[in-house]
């Protein structure tokens, strides 16, 4: 197993995975259907949107691993990075919409 390209294809696969938590929740909250079906695949919308989230990340994974070439330190402190500041976006972005939510902004 290539430790590098393992880091850089997680580090990734995160940065999807935050990207789409984020998304689905501020969407499901305005679409009814949307959270209702992801309420029917596992009793909650939030446990449904974990289990995908995990399926998700595992694919992305596994694609990036097997598909990177010529992975070395300035990629993966590229992806470490982006990561991170997907972590930090995908933070703020869901305290501002359920704050304003809360404040009745919308």
């Amino acid at each position: 197993m290539d430790k590098p390209k393992l880091i850089y294809a997680s580090s990734i696969a995160s940065s999807v995975a935050i990207l789409f938590v984020t998304v689905i929740t501020i969407v499901a909250e305005f679409k009814a259907p949307l959270k209702d079906w992801l309420k029917s695949l596992s009793g909650h919308h939030w446990t449904s949107k974990g289990i995908i989230s995990v399926l998700l990340y595992l694919s992305i994974v596994f694609l990036v691993y097997f598909a990177a070439k010529g992975v070395n330190s300035k990629k993966i402190t590229g992806s470490l990075w982006g990561a991170i500041i997907m972590t930090v976006l995908g933070s703020l972005a869901l305290f501002v919409f359920f704050a304003g939510h809360h404040l009745g902004w919308y």
